[in-house]
C-alpha cells in the first residue's frame, strides 16, 4: 500500500504493535520484493492451461499492460513513502483503519460478485 503496509493481518499486526513507520515501509517492501520476483518466476516457470490461449503468461499483445504498470508501481512507491512523513502516530493508524476497512469492503464484494455467478 502507500504507506508500506500490505494485507489485512499485516495491517491488524502493525495496527497492534507499535513500530516505527520506517520498519513499517521497510517491511512492505520486502514482502513486495519477493512476492513479485515470487509471481514472475512462477509465471515462468509454469505454463497456463490450454484455455489461456497463448503458450506462456506474458502475451505481446500485454506489453503496454506490463510497462504501465512498472512505470505506476516505480512513481507511485516514492511518492507515497514520501507523503508518510507527514504522517504521526495517529494519522498512521486513521490511515490502518482506513485500509483495513477498504479491504474489508472489497473483499465482500468480490465474495458477493462470486457468489452471484
Amino acid at each position: 500500500g502507500l504507506i508500506g503496509v500490505r494485507s489485512p493481518p499485516l495491517i491488524i499486526f502493525f495496527f497492534i504493535y507499535e513500530f516505527p513507520p520506517v520498519e513499517v515501509k521497510a517491511n512492505g517492501a520486502v514482502i513486495a520484493a519477493v512476492n513479485t520476483c515470487v509471481r514472475i518466476l512462477t509465471y515462468i516457470a509454469k505454463p497456463p492451461p490450454a484455455e489461456y490461449g497463448s503458450p506462456t503468461w506474458f502475451v505481446m499483445e500485454d506489453i503496454w499492460l506490463y510497462v504501465v504498470c512498472a512505470v505506476v508501481a516505480l512513481t507511485a512507491s516514492p511518492v507515497g513513502l514520501s507523503l508518510t512523513k507527514y504522517l504521526n502516530k495517529s494519522g498512521y493508524k486513521v490511515g490502518l483503519t482506513a485500509l483495513l476497512i477498504v479491504n474489508g469492503i472489497t473483499m465482500v464484494t468480490t465474495a458477493a460478485i462470486d457468489m452471484a455467478g
